[in-house]
């Protein structure tokens, strides 16, 4: 059991890290704790070096109070990205700044302990090249997609077969605590502390990418895992009028109609069928229709690609206004590679939910595209590890490290 002074300590590093820097004023609206108890507990973590000062605060007619904020050297942590064909890694700071290049491995399609190697050579090499003291890590920070069960720890989509929990298989790669999160939750995560959704306490993100569509939620201010941590498969709603067939198994999942491949796939079926589109000159010329190819068109101007973003709008417009009418959230951010389509995807969007919305729950709702880029889940896992340690006494707490 933490001490009530360790405690302490660690809801001040939780709020310097959320808050980026404070004043012991403000620290004090916060914890609330008196002034010479907090002031003894930033004096030790002044002199642990978890802390420094970096300035003053605007003086409002006495005297100026110190700004801290957590020292950025003081640990770092190795994130990992696991997505369908690649794995990206870095090591990020407490200032979820990443200090090393993202390194981007392509797996391709491999089996499950071919994929763990990969992992381990290359984490261990971004460590070694980095050259930074081992003890600053305070472990490795796992991404991954598909379903994975937060109890058993199975993830069924790229480990399935090795019916082992994935974090404990990770954990004996390396010397250092390893945690295992759904890709959905790290970006979830990053949004709502160092996004466009910092500080909301009802949000949804929406990740509608070129390998499907999937959603986390933040609810009364908590990230919401759901009984087995596999919520927010709205990719597999079935809510569109064909016999389709997902890689789930199913028809009619809403992921049939929005990804790269299904893009690809009936934009394709469209060509052959005649359609009058710029795309057609890179499949004249022998070229793979990829989602870059797409988006150009798209913004080019091409009728057929603008018609058929306002086709695949509606399918979203209808899911979006579910999850509005079930969860009442005040911001729906999306996110993902399809987000490029800018406003001739948002603006559809949001006429489809002006049709089908209740306008009392509409009107208070934001509906945003995401600020943070590919980099989203890279430092949501940051987040994720410094809890971990916090809960943990694994790293701050006496001793620890």
């Amino acid at each position: 059991m933490q001490s009530k002074q360790q405690t302490l300590k660690n809801d001040i590093i939780r709020h310097m890290y959320y808050h980026g820097q404070l004043t012991i004023p403000q620290l004090r609206k916060l914890v609330n704790y008196t002034v010479p108890t907090l002031c003894k507990v930033m004096e030790d973590l002044l002199h642990q070096q978890v802390l420094v000062i970096t300035g003053k605060a605007a003086s409002s007619g006495g005297r100026c109070a110190y700004t801290y904020a957590l020292n950025s050297s003081y640990a770092c942590c190795v994130v990992v990205c696991v997505e369908r064909f690649t794995m990206r890694i870095a090591i990020a700071n407490l200032n979820n700044e990443l200090i090393t290049l993202v390194t981007t491995v392509k797996i391709g399609i491999t089996t499950p302990n071919e994929m763990l190697k990969i992992l381990q050579r290359n984490v261990r090499k971004i460590i070694n090249d980095s050259k930074v003291n081992r003890k600053q890590i305070m472990g490795i920070s796992i991404a991954i997609p598909g379903l994975t069960d937060k109890n058993s720890g199975i993830n069924y989509n790229y480990f399935g077969n090795i019916n082992r929990p994935v974090s404990e298989i990770f954990s004996k790669m390396f010397p250092y605590p390893v945690l295992v999160q759904h890709d959905m939750d790290a970006m979830t995560l990053a949004e709502h502390t160092m996004g466009l959704g910092k500080g909301v306490e009802n949000m949804l993100y929406l990740y509608i990418g070129g390998t499907g569509i999937g959603m986390g939620m933040v609810l009364n201010g908590k990230l919401y895992l759901g009984l087995d941590g596999m919520v927010g498969e709205i990719g597999h709603i079935p809510i569109v009028d064909s016999n389709k067939q997902c890689h789930c198994g199913k028809t009619g999942c809403l992921e049939t109609e929005i990804s790269e491949a299904a893009l690809v796939s009936r934009i394709m079926e469209n060509i052959r069928g005649g359609a009058n589109t710029m795309l057609s000159a890179y499949v004249e010329n022998g070229s793979y229709l990829t989602l870059q190819h797409i988006m150009q068109a798209l913004h080019n101007g091409d009728a057929f690609t603008i018609n058929l973003f306002s086709q695949i709008s509606e399918h979203l417009g209808k899911v979006i206004t579910i999850m509005l009418h079930l969860l009442n959230p005040e911001m729906i951010i999306l996110g993902g590679e399809l987000t490029a389509a800018g406003q001739y995807l948002l603006f559809p969007i949001q006429q489809h939910m002006n049709r089908y919305a209740l306008p009392q729950l509409l009107k208070n709702c934001k509906i945003t595209t995401s600020s943070m880029g590919s980099n989203a889940p890279l430092l949501g896992n940051v987040a994720f590890m410094l809890e971990y340690t916090l809960n943990n006494d694994k790293f701050f707490g006496a001793g620890a490290k």
